[in-house]
């Protein structure tokens, strides 16, 4: 993790989108040129961050609930007009804290998987509550590893995104930036923060987190931004949705 791109020195760029998109950019790189990819909840424009699936050798389905996000396919993650084993991987990002009952989008991400097929996830953990329309929930790495077994998935790998010095200066990045004065001496106080004291604060975060120091303190690790996950779906049958 870096701050090489220039938007992590933006305000409106949350620390949060910095680990999502870097982890994804990292995974959409690894998949075999021209796989079918499945973004469930992706935004095919308009985007929230600097990922952009579009970009990478892929043939990729947009699938999304809102019209509004211009999807290719409007659907219910729970519930995906889509033939079984039809893709060759799903990516979902920051979607599944918006759904009840994130089980059942996960076993529809298995449907439509061939078997061997990945998995790309990250949720948000330890980060604002923000409704889309609804805000539903926040789960352990214990709950991500039991449910994607539960889901029909094998191979689960799940990464903290950060621990706690990346929590407490997205935070404070999260809080500076919503403090807005109109007019140009409120841009400017913006600009001086962003440089003298976000910026900063935000490289040392990152730092620190893969530090030998976070490393010995359980205490420090116990907090994360959300987390990576990827997977792969099992050979076998997948469960029923009224399991």
């Amino acid at each position: 993790m870096s701050m090489a791109h220039p938007s992590a020195y933006r305000l409106t760029y949350s620390l949060r989108r910095l680990y999502v998109d870097a982890f994804m950019a990292q995974q959409a790189a690894a998949l075999a040129p021209r796989s079918r990819v499945l973004d469930l909840g992706g935004h095919k424009r308009a985007k929230r961050g600097e990922f952009d699936i579009g970009r990478y050798d892929l043939q990729v389905v947009y699938a999304n609930l809102t019209v509004d996000k211009t999807p290719d396919l409007q659907a219910n993650a729970a519930a995906l007009p889509l033939a079984a084993d039809s893709f060759d991987a799903v990516v979902c990002a920051e979607l599944l804290e918006h759904v009840p009952d994130p089980r059942r989008v996960l076993v529809e991400a298995a449907r439509v998987l061939r078997p061997g097929g990945s998995l790309v996830l990250t949720i948000p953990f330890l980060y604002p509550i923000h409704a889309d329309p609804y805000d539903f929930g926040r789960y352990t790495d214990t709950f991500w590893r039991h449910t994607l077994a539960e889901a029909g998935f094998c191979g689960v790998e799940v990464t903290p995104q950060g621990f706690f010095f990346s929590v407490l200066v997205g935070f404070l990045k999260l809080a500076v930036n919503q403090a807005r004065r109109p007019g140009v001496p409120g841009r400017l106080l913006r600009a001086v923060l962003t440089v003298a004291l976000v910026a900063p604060l935000q490289a040392a975060a990152l730092r620190l987190d893969q530090s030998s120091l976070v490393r010995r303190q359980s205490f420090l690790r116990a907090f994360t931004t959300g987390y990576g996950v990827v997977a792969a779906r099992a050979a076998g049958p997948i469960p029923s949705q009224t399991a």
